[in-house]
């Protein structure tokens, strides 16, 4: 009786051992797993931080001339970016890509990249607009408009792509806004705009407030009586420019020339180099820029 207890003793405590051991490994697998799995989890999240980085980069080319600080999401992570102008072709770009998200976890996977991006040179000169006023029609000026610089008119032949060395097509398609048969006193109008008049009689510019630059193209009439703008503004169709606004830089005005160009009442049109030098450099390319260089932080 005593060997069959001491037997029996012995299974029981074998078998105590054989579980211990098998929750001891099971343990031990089961970390290893877990571990495993976080390296793998944390590896791929760095991995997306970098394509999360490298999406900021081409979002910010894509929006060149255009420097503001972008930022944007995608799945559970998220980039920013900053972009400085070195020249005015050459622009360096900072991106940071996060996942998760940096505003909803501190454990974020982050990777960062600069890059140099080059917009090509525009074979159009600022140099070659010298004139306040061009206009395909006459330009009549009435009571105290002032006009300070050239006046260009009747059956002058200029092209918007010698001008602006892009398409018509190119400029709307990359405008920074675009707008179709906008409010009075629509804003912002910066950069490049470009204005469809489809049902409306025409866009108009009324308060003293408004203020725009860049470059604004009207496909459409225009009408102006108050506010200022500075840089350059094309109209497709016609332009009326009355009440006190002020405009720096240049006209141009593409109406057929049976069509008058008229300012009155207490305009001033001034030619500004400075002002259409400005607005060059926000010129689309119709080549997209690239990439000079490129590096992780």
């Amino acid at each position: 009786m005593l060997n069959l207890k001491n037997k029996k003793g012995f299974i029981l405590v074998t078998a105590y051992m054989v579980i211990a051991v098998l929750v001891i490994l099971a343990t031990s697998f089961s970390a290893r797993t877990i571990g495993e799995k976080r390296a793998a989890d944390k590896e791929r999240d760095t991995v997306q931080a970098l394509w999360l980085a490298e999406a900021g980069v081409d979002r910010a080319i894509a929006e060149l001339p255009n420097t503001s600080p972008l930022s944007g999401t995608l799945g559970i992570g998220a980039y920013s970016t900053q972009t400085t102008a070195l020249t005015s072709a050459k622009y360096l770009i900072n991106s940071t890509g996060g996942v998760p998200d940096t505003a909803v976890n501190p454990n974020t996977s982050i990777r960062r990249i600069s890059a140099i991006a080059e917009r090509p040179l525009n074979p159009a000169s600022p140099g070659d607009i010298t004139s306040a006023i061009t206009a395909n029609g006459d330009v009549t000026i009435k009571g105290s408009a002032e006009v300070n610089g050239d006046i260009d008119r009747n059956n002058v032949i200029f092209d918007f792509e010698d001008v602006f060395g892009v398409s018509k097509d190119v400029m709307k398609n990359r405008a920074v806004h675009y707008y179709a048969d906008p409010a009075n006193n629509i804003t912002p109008v910066d950069h490049v705009t470009w204005v469809d008049i489809n049902s409306l009689a025409e866009m108009k510019i009324t308060t003293s407030g408004w203020s725009g630059s860049g470059i604004l193209v009207v496909n459409g009439d225009l009408n102006i009586t108050g506010g200022h703008f500075s840089g350059i503004i094309w109209v497709i169709g016609t332009l009326k420019v009355s009440g006190n606004p002020v405009i720096d830089g240049a006209l141009f005005v593409e109406s057929g020339a049976e069509f008058e160009t008229t300012l009155t009442g207490n305009p001033t049109v001034s030619f500004d180099s400075s002002a259409v030098n400005s607005a060059f450099g926000f010129i689309p390319s119709a080549t997209a820029p690239y990439i000079t260089s490129w590096k992780e932080d």
